[in-house]
């Protein structure tokens, strides 16, 4: 199986690392000294060591942290993207602020600062810029808007660790930052994020955090090993038996909780637990590797697919270097991606439909909890259940992407 939604970041070496810390690292599971040496190491990464960087056990509590110190007025208004995950919007209502939704530009899948412009109004008091996938937005022009009306700027860079602009890595232009090593993200160590914040004169206390369970932080671990015996063993068609039994028996944990697409999640303080910062550390010392090898992917898929008219690859912004978080594309139909989709399934090639449907992902989260009205943002409503992702992960080679070319080009 090659597939550009699940197993993206599964590798013998994390494997590896998770059996340690399993066995003979059991009492790294919660407690130690990896969340600090993590910190540290990360600030390096991001050359961004006149920031302060603060750990998380997710984006949501990371988020709503940061917000909820801000001490906005009730109802304050904050912009985001329009093409998102209901993640983004349930920590924003959480804390008593008001969702602005701004359309994306078709090209670059990033909001658009034509619409942006029209909608900033007294009462927008933060700007969240997105960097959608890879791809970084247009972080100049948003900040010079944003300092022309005195607005916080968060830069959402959970898809783009190692993305530059203009040597400058993302994260590093707006007042604060949140990345992400989730178990779908560049690299993982199944959930984590952290807080880069980059203005001085933000004195931001970090709360108080829980320590996760036990449990919990077993069941983050047991992912790894579930997953990889599952990655291991899809010629035989075990795999779907193996996620299946382990999501219905609760052995792993969810990504999404139901009432988080209901904009009703309010777990905000646990700490990250020290395994899943020692996994971080491991990953992070690989993730220029696996960058490049995402981009000399890129390079095939963008060559290739130039070539046909019923494909639109996504245009970067000047100056930006990627590290293309998967390949997205712009199919000219939804009929048309739905062809080429199944076709490659016979192969057992699975694209990435994770973003595909609604604007805000997943597609079966309830748009009327997430304030969203309807036609709101016409151009992310009409592209993004054409949006498919192609695989381009360090467990795929560069036979492999020529094999899915052909597959497409043959009619």
């Amino acid at each position: 199986m090659i597939g550009a939604q699940f197993f993206t970041t599964i590798n013998f070496n994390i494997f590896l690392d998770t059996l340690k810390l399993l066995t003979y690292k059991l009492s790294y599971l919660r407690f130690g000294n990896e969340q600090y040496k993590l910190e540290i190491e990360l600030k390096n990464y991001l050359n961004a060591n006149d920031s302060n960087i603060y750990t998380f056990y997710n984006g949501r509590s990371a988020l709503y942290h940061w917000l909820k110190w801000l001490n906005l007025k009730k109802w304050s208004k904050v912009i985001i993207s329009s093409y998102t995950c209901v993640s983004v919007v349930n920590a924003v209502l959480q804390t008593w602020l008001e969702p602005v939704y701004v359309d994306i530009d078709k090209n670059t899948l990033n909001i658009s600062v034509d619409d942006l412009k029209r909608k900033i109004d007294k009462d927008v008091r933060v700007i969240i810029v997105q960097h959608t996938f890879w791809n970084p937005a247009d972080m100049i022009n948003i900040m010079q808007i944003a300092e022309h009306n005195d607005l916080f700027v968060i830069e959402d860079c959970a898809h783009s660790l190692g993305a530059e602009i203009g040597w400058k890595k993302v994260g590093t232009f707006g007042d604060m930052a949140i990345f992400s090593t989730g178990r779908d993200k560049v690299i993982s160590s199944v959930t984590w994020w952290f807080l880069l914040i980059n203005n001085d004169e933000i004195k931001f206390k970090k709360p108080k955090l829980v320590a996760v369970s036990r449990k919990l932080a077993l069941k983050n671990l047991m992912y790894n090993i579930l997953a990889y015996l599952a990655w291991k063993t899809y010629n035989i068609k075990l795999w779907k038996v193996i996620m299946y039994l382990a999501s219905k028996l609760n052995l792993i944990p969810k990504i999404l909780t139901s009432n988080e697409k209901s904009c009703n999640f309010m777990q905000f303080n646990y700490q990250l637990p020290n395994s899943l910062a020692y996994l971080a550390r491991k990953q992070l010392k690989q993730v220029d590797k696996i960058n490049n090898h995402r981009i000399s992917l890129a390079n095939i898929y963008e060559k290739e697919f130039k070539k046909l008219d019923y494909i639109q690859t996504i245009k970067s912004e000047k100056f930006a270097k990627n590290i293309y978080f998967g390949f997205p594309v712009i199919f000219s139909t939804k009929n048309k991606l739905d062809l080429i989709s199944q076709k490659l399934r016979k192969h057992n090639i699975y694209l990435g439909l994770y973003r595909t449907g609604d604007n805000i992902v997943p597609s079966w989260t309830d748009l009327e909890s997430c304030k969203y009205t309807k036609w709101n943002c016409s151009t992310a409503e009409t592209i993004t259940h054409k949006i498919a992702v192609f695989p381009n992960h360090f467990q795929v080679n560069k036979k492999q992407i020529k094999n899915i070319v052909d597959l497409i080009k043959i009619k």
